[in-house]
């Protein structure tokens, strides 16, 4: 998995509840809960996918290969929404 950011027209804003990814052309939107927020301000920031994991595992005490799979399919839908690009 390669990093990813957000497509020039698309802004993310912090909420009380995790993130909301807006995009600018078509008005669409993502909700991410707090754990999937942390996910993408992560990657955003230029950190590794297996450090993402790494993060996921120690914090959240869930198994590597469920952390690898959250974040490997958060990615692709979000890929797959046009919200991020590699």
């Amino acid at each position: 998995m390669t990093e990813v950011r957000l497509r020039p027209d698309v802004s993310a804003t912090d909420t009380d509840y995790g993130m909301v990814l807006l995009d600018g052309r078509s008005g669409g939107y993502w909700q991410l809960n707090d754990t999937g927020a942390e996910i993408v301000r992560r990657l955003l920031d230029g950190g590794a996918p297996d450090e993402v994991v790494g993060f996921l595992v120690a914090e959240y005490e869930v198994g590597r290969s469920d952390a690898e799979r959250d974040v490997r399919e958060l990615v692709d839908d979000l890929l797959a929404s046009g919200m991020v690009i590699r």
